[in-house]
């Protein structure tokens, strides 16, 4: 190949790749006009930060059971980054007993822009959430063991104003590994279950939740306290939990929502594998 004959070559496949990139900048302009119309949708009386959030990890799944895994972490890791930047979210505070294993969750969700930090204490990492609504706080999950049983904080008064919004891995793993927290309120779009917390020192919570139309499952408990969600949806002022509450579940309020998740179970697995 002679030499003018490799540089126009080289030119013009410059020029394809600017062209190219120049798409991307389109494609991505175009989509966060979209998210910007769909937050704006979705927000209600929620908070802006958390309501995006619990959108984007809903999307998420949701485009996990006919998308390419890869693919979508790799825009997972374009797209959620602008969101976060969008709606002002300034930085990501970490805690939990495996500090090496929930940081690097906490940057698997929100990437290498976010300024992020690990706190040894869990409750100076719900303090910053509670008092700041640019902050998002990672942690343990609840059921996990080893997580520090953080969430029994959530009873009091001044973290009344957390709520528990999603929860990573979203697909793909037998439960989320982590949960993430923010400021409330939260409004109903975009979420599969509620979670909610009381005081249930008799264990009669199914038997009350039952009189109510209500079904929980229990997520942890720690003295009288226990944390349980509803497959479902339901107002923070829901007329059921006062008529619980009236029945013996003191303090029961709601402290969080769940987007829909797409989790592979090991029973799913046996089951795949059974069948090839």
């Amino acid at each position: 190949m002679s030499e003018e004959h490799s540089s126009v070559s080289l030119e013009m496949l410059k020029t394809r790749l600017t062209s190219a990139e120049a798409d991307v900048l389109t494609a991505l302009s175009k989509r966060t006009l979209a998210a910007q119309h769909l937050r704006t949708a979705m927000m209600g009386d929620g908070n802006q930060l958390a309501m995006t959030i619990l959108g984007c990890l809903e999307r998420l799944a949701e485009q996990s059971r006919t998308h390419d895994p890869a693919e979508l972490k790799l825009r997972w890791g374009i797209e959620f980054q602008l969101e976060m930047l969008q709606v002002g979210l300034e930085r990501v505070l970490v805690s939990g007993s495996e500090p090496l294993r929930i940081f690097d969750t906490a940057r698997s969700i929100f990437g290498l822009q976010i300024p992020m930090s690990f706190e040894a204490d869990m409750r100076d990492t719900l303090t910053a959430c509670a008092e700041d609504e640019a902050t998002v706080g990672v942690l343990g999950w609840m059921t996990l063991a080893g997580s520090g049983q953080w969430w029994p904080s959530l009873n009091e008064s001044r973290y009344h104003n957390l709520r528990i919004i999603g929860g990573w891995p979203v697909f793909g793993a037998e439960a989320p590994y982590a949960a993430v927290v923010t400021k409330g309120p939260l409004s109903l779009a975009g979420c599969d279950k509620t979670i909610l917390i009381a005081h249930d020192d008799h264990l009669r919570l199914k038997k009350i939740m039952a009189e109510v139309e209500l079904n929980p499952t229990e997520y942890s408990r720690a003295r009288s306290l226990v944390l349980f969600e509803l497959p479902m949806s339901i107002a923070e002022n829901d007329p059921r939990l006062k008529e619980a509450r009236s029945l013996g579940l003191d303090g029961l309020r709601v402290v969080g929502r769940l987007p829909k998740m797409n989790l592979t179970s090991q029973q799913d697995n046996r089951a795949a594998a059974g069948n090839q």
